[in-house]
Formats: structure tokens, sequence, C-alpha cells
């Protein structure tokens, strides 16, 4: 009784305070968008961190506005962070294909005048120069290519050989699940850092060199995935009567079993990037990476290394790049993992 008597003044209250909620929403947005001018071209004659911390504190307004008038408009589900994520790396990839056309330097160009040169936050010198007077932002663009094209490659290689592995045991199984296990445990078992640098040592460092090993050390992560999915499939109705119909194992493993394992599997590469990402970086920081003159995120870090007391900046830009590509990698997958295992529990 009591709950019927209260609904309607739930009710109503939530009604009454939806207008104070869009107010609020709209004015931090508003705030924020003011406070990110005025750090980025209203305070030009002050340092560069006094206009990163303003910058800042209007960053954090506008999320924290746009985040609400989402929830507000669209419903409670609306993640503005996946939006984020996702708006960073579709300009992450486009600026990394398309770098030979913008209007910025080449990243073997230097200038002796503005060597170490800080960021201003302006367009003729946005994130500074480091200690050769090369553009960070002109290096920062083309290391992106690197680390995402080792992203691709090692993932579409791993995704692929892995996919296969894991279908073929989890369906056969048996002798044939049993040779898989063995690979993939062994493969597990062995250090993957010893067995990269021994394919740098041997082999020249390369983009296919760093992408075949990498590849091999994510192919058993994708073939465990797939062969759980596998087994999760091949007990469905749709298999069975596929199996009783006549159809050959073959058509049942292709036709039926691989299109309902592959999108789980697939939606866990965005993490798996992520962290070929990283081990990418690692192996150039170590200076296993690409060679010189060609840029990487982790070989900028390294280079900034020894000037990290009095120029911070030259090592700090590549790394908040990278951390933000890796973030928004790693915040994509989880969302599209919890968005595909939320559409299976759906459907049983």
């Amino acid at each position: 009784m009591a709950e019927a008597v209260l609904a309607p003044v739930d009710e109503f209250w939530k009604v009454a305070q939806a207008p104070r909620r869009l107010r609020n929403a709209v004015i931090s947005s508003v705030f924020g968008l003011v406070i990110v001018l005025i750090g980025m071209f209203g305070i030009r004659s002050s340092s560069a961190t006094l206009r990163s911390a303003v910058a800042a504190v209007g960053v954090v307004a506008l999320f924290r506005g746009l985040q609400e008038l989402g929830r507000i408009r669209i419903g409670p589900e609306f993640a503005l962070g996946v939006w984020l994520a996702l708006f960073w790396l579709v300009v992450i990839v486009l600026v990394a294909i398309f770098a030979d056309l913008l209007p910025i330097d080449s990243y073997r160009k230097t200038e002796l005048v503005s060597l170490r040169a800080r960021p201003r936050l302006s367009f003729d010198e946005p994130l500074g120069r480091d200690a050769n007077g090369a553009s960070l932002l002109s290096r920062s663009i083309f290391a992106a290519r690197v680390s995402l094209m080792v992203a691709f490659l090692s993932v579409s290689l791993g995704l692929t050989i892995g996919s296969l592995l894991g279908l073929v045991g989890g369906y056969f199984g048996k002798w044939v699940d049993v040779l898989v296990n063995v690979y993939t445990n062994s493969t597990l078992a062995f250090p993957p850092l010893i067995l990269l640098f021994a394919l740098v040592a041997v082999f020249s460092r390369g983009v296919w060199t760093l992408s075949i090993g990498l590849a091999v050390v994510s192919i058993p992560t994708y073939t465990r995935v797939m062969r759980a999915q596998t087994l999760a499939v091949r007990e469905r109705e749709f298999v069975l009567a596929a199996s009783a119909m006549g159809a050959s194992r073959w058509r049942i493993m292709i036709k039926d079993i691989l299109p309902n394992a592959f999108i789980p599997v697939a939606s866990y590469s965005f993490i798996v990037a992520a962290s070929v990402i990283v081990a990418e970086g690692s192996l150039a920081f170590l200076g296993l990476g690409i060679p010189p003159p060609r840029p990487s995120w982790g070989s900028m870090v390294a280079d900034g290394e020894i000037k990290l007391k009095t120029d911070p900046h030259i090592a700090f830009v590549p790394a908040i790049i990278m951390f933000l590509t890796v973030l928004s990698f790693n915040r994509v997958g989880d969302w599209a993992r919890k968005r595909v295992l939320g559409e299976r529990n759906l459907m049983g």
C-alpha cells in the first residue's frame, strides 16, 4: 500500500528534477568550453604549464556537463568516455594514414634555432621540439603510423591463425584438441620477451619482424578464446540440426560455428591491440624497435629520458599520446566485449 502511494510522488520528483539537471548540465558544458578556450587562447602571455592547467579544469567541467546531457537525452547507459575513445582512435588512425598530406614538418626536419622548444599550445609550435630541433607533433604522428601498423598486422595475423586453431581444436576434439593445447601451453610457457629479443637479434629490425613476433605471442590467447566459443556453439540447436541433416563437418564448422563464435573473439582484438602497442613501445624504448630515423613512441620517450629534468616535454608528449591511444583501445574493447556478452545472454 505504501509503495503504491509513494510511486506517484517519486515519479513527480523525477519530473521536477529533470529541468534542473538539464540546466546544470548546460551550465557545466558552457563553463568548461569557455575555460578551455581561455586556457588555449586567452592567456597566451602565461606559461604553458599554467595554460595547460586552466585548460584541464575546463576539460573536466566540459566532460561532466556533456556526460550528464547525454544521460538525460539518450539514457543512463550513455558513456561519453567510449565516444571520446572512438573519436581519438579515428583521429589517430586518420592522421597516421594521411601524415604525408598534412601541413606539418617532416620528422627528419630540424631547426637549430628551436632546440628543445617548449609546447606553446599554438598553431606554430603546439607540442614543442626535441633536442635535435625536430617537431614533436610531426614525429608523434609518424610514430603513430609505425605503432598502429605493427598493431594492425600482428592482430590480424594472431586473430586469423589463433581463430583457425581454436576452431579446429574445439570442434574436432580428441587428438586434434590435444595438439592445439600442447602448442598453446608451450607458447605461453615460453617468456615472450626472450622470444621477441631473439627474433629482433636474428632478423632485421623492421615492421614485419615486430609484427610476426607479437603475433606469435598473441596466437595462444586467440586460440583459447576461440576454442571456448567453439565448444559453446557446437552444442547449440542449429548446429545439432545441421549435423542431423547430413551436413559435413567442414561445412558446419565454417558456415554455422565460425560466424557465431568469431564475433566475441574479434571484439577482444581491441585489448590485444593495446597490449601490442605497449610491447612495441617497450622494445623501441630498449633500442630494439624500428631503427632510426623512423620515429616510434617508445624511442621518442627514450630520447627524452636524458632530458627529463630540464625538458620533460620531450618524453611526456609521446608518452601521453601513447597512453591515450592504449587507454582508448582498452575502453572500446571493454565496451565491445560487454555489448557482445550482453547480446549473447539475451539470445540465450
